[in-house]
């Protein structure tokens, strides 16, 4: 469109002088009103490209797989796919699965932190059932058909009951007549199923979790699980999860080059796509855990920042010790990169960055290291959230209320590690506070407190400083 336009243009005006006649000097308003609809129609069309781009990056990565069903979104990628594979190919490396009944990013990991979180799988058991799944579908020669592709769950929960039992503690076993186990599988299965990579063929999964009499399931797999299968690697997964799992470098970097060595030499790659790694799997890219991929992001902070903005329509902020990316809200399929003030244990989070503030502000916890880190126990915490809950408990809800304030902070802990802005605590009682706790500031007011208006008002409020706009972080 943009070489008719200025082939139009030349023709326009290489000839206008030559063919003019006398007289007919009024040509030249209609010729400007042609040239001016043509500009106004490119333009338009350019608007219309590169929102339908931005629509299909966002969707690739917020989607864990775009399935044939999905007809116009499915349609979106498949349009823009080369453009989409040379701007990953650019940038981070990743490669884009494609076939006819599916689309998906795959996407690997520089850290071993990346802030999603599926609402399906909710605790550690969930995503090793996940992963024995995926061990089973390996084994069933995925390359079949019909028949070869299904299976009963009993069968399933029978392999992976056989398995986990190898070299680990009767406790961390699985034993499906526990009830828990069940419905961790079952959530597994369920997740593996609002994918796509699994389809219900007879029976009720609830009937068999609930040990109901002679229940159990037919299930089969589809192609979707050839992509999470391709991706699924034992041995990476058999040396990371021994690295994360030993309490004495919970507080360590969480680089995955350095924890794999040369085990994996795949897996040494540049640093500024290190850097688009983190950043887009979140939560956070801290100089103290990549110092290299920091520092060149720093140096490219304006070409990423562009980049990330017309790509993908989010910011980047970036301050001394980390980076992140700043979505607008109401974006719940990415990364948890923010706490919002609607649920409590977001609200006990943010109170405990401001009160953390307070804390290292006034000297009585220390100052933080050169990584803007701030080292602290599980005493000093505890006795935090002790003074927290007092003067804050009242405000949050009846769950919160019942429970006890180990219970509690262990929720805390859980919120502030998604969030990236805690780590620990280890094996010896040890925290470390991240320098992003400093982007929150948090309290409560009464409707009315400030203006004192006539009559009692119960109504309360969360008042927060928003992530990103704190230079002084």
């Amino acid at each position: 469109m943009m070489e008719e336009r200025e082939v139009l243009a030349t023709s326009i005006d290489g000839g206008t002088d030559s063919l003019q006649e006398p007289g007919t000097e009024t040509a030249a308003p209609a010729i400007a009103t042609t040239a001016g609809r043509i500009d106004r129609m490119v333009t338009s069309r350019q608007r219309t490209y590169t929102a339908e781009l931005m629509k299909a990056h966002v969707a690739l990565m917020e989607r864990e797989v775009i399935l044939s069903k999905h007809i116009d979104l499915f349609r979106l990628v498949n349009r823009h796919y080369y453009t989409l594979q040379k701007w990953h190919d650019e940038n981070t490396g990743w490669r884009i699965q494609r076939s006819a009944t599916a689309i998906r990013l795959v996407r690997q990991l520089s850290a071993t932190t990346p802030g999603y979180l599926y609402d399906r799988l909710k605790e550690p058991r969930d995503f090793a059932c996940l992963t024995w799944i995926l061990w089973y579908a390996e084994n069933r020669q995925l390359t079949g058909r019909g028949n070869e592709q299904q299976f009963l769950l009993s069968q399933l929960a029978d392999q992976i009951q056989e398995q986990s039992t190898s070299g680990v503690d009767e406790d961390a076993a699985f034993d499906f007549r526990r009830p828990s186990d069940r419905y961790s599988i079952q959530r597994a299965l369920q997740y593996l199923e609002d994918l796509g990579a699994l389809q219900l063929v007879d029976g009720q999964t609830k009937e068999w979790a609930q040990q109901a009499e002679d229940a159990d399931v037919l299930y089969e797999f589809t192609d979707v699980i050839r992509s999470l299968v391709s991706a699924f690697n034992p041995q990476l997964l058999e040396v990371v999860a021994e690295y994360i799992n030993n309490e004495e470098k919970v507080l360590q970097p969480t680089l995955l080059q350095n924890i794999l060595g040369d085990l994996f030499p795949v897996m040494a790659i540049k640093p500024l796509v290190r850097a688009w790694r983190t950043l887009l799997l979140g939560p956070v890219l801290l100089r103290y855990d990549d110092p290299e991929a920091f520092a060149e992001l720093v140096e490219h902070t304006d070409e990423v920042a562009n980049d990330l903005l017309e790509t993908f329509g989010w910011l980047l902020d970036v301050k001394r010790d980390y980076a992140c990316i700043v979505r607008a809200s109401g974006m719940s399929s990415g990364p948890v990169t923010s706490l919002t003030p609607f649920g409590t244990s977001d609200q006990m989070a943010m109170l405990m960055c401001t009160a953390i503030r307070e804390q290292v502000s006034s000297g009585a916890w220390p100052r933080p290291d050169t990584y803007g880190c701030v080292h602290v126990t599980t005493e000093d915490m505890n006795a935090l959230f002790y003074t927290l809950r007092e003067r804050y408990g009242e405000n949050w809800g009846n769950e919160a209320r019942s429970k006890g304030s180990r219970s509690l902070l262990n929720d805390v802990y859980k919120k502030m590690r998604q969030v990236g802005l805690l780590r620990g605590p280890d094996g010896a009682g040890n925290v470390m506070i991240l320098p992003t706790a400093a982007r929150y500031s948090a309290s409560y007011e009464r409707a009315g407190q400030e203006q004192k208006l006539a009559g009692k008002s119960k109504s309360k409020s969360v008042t927060l400083t928003l992530p990103g706009l704190d230079e002084s972080a």
